[in-house]
């Protein structure tokens, strides 16, 4: 099945409410990329459990959990010191 324009919209309003909560629920101030590195890795593990049994509704809830951590780390490598938004490059990126 592909995508839809409503569909990719529906998922990532998901995950900037996922990220949102998780400020309101450990408002503990920044934290460091490899700190939300680990964040979403470890949900990364609860989210591959639910795909083994075939849990579709703690899917969607982990899958939130691991992209709203990414949300995060890009959003703290993205932005510079003095607030601005930073351009990554990417260079040397090799393609999956």
């Amino acid at each position: 099945m592909k995508m839809t324009e409503q569909m990719k919209n529906g998922f990532l309003k998901k995950v900037e409410l996922q990220a949102e909560i998780n400020r309101l629920k450990h408002a503990e101030g920044s934290r460091s990329p490899e700190e939300w590195s680990m964040i979403a890795a470890s949900h990364m593990g609860h989210l591959m459990e639910a795909v083994l049994i075939k849990d579709k509704e703690v899917m969607e809830k982990e899958l939130l959990h691991v992209e709203a951590p990414l949300l995060e780390l890009y959003s703290e490598i993205s932005t510079g010191e003095n607030g601005t938004q930073n351009k990554l490059s990417h260079k040397g990126e090799k393609e999956c």
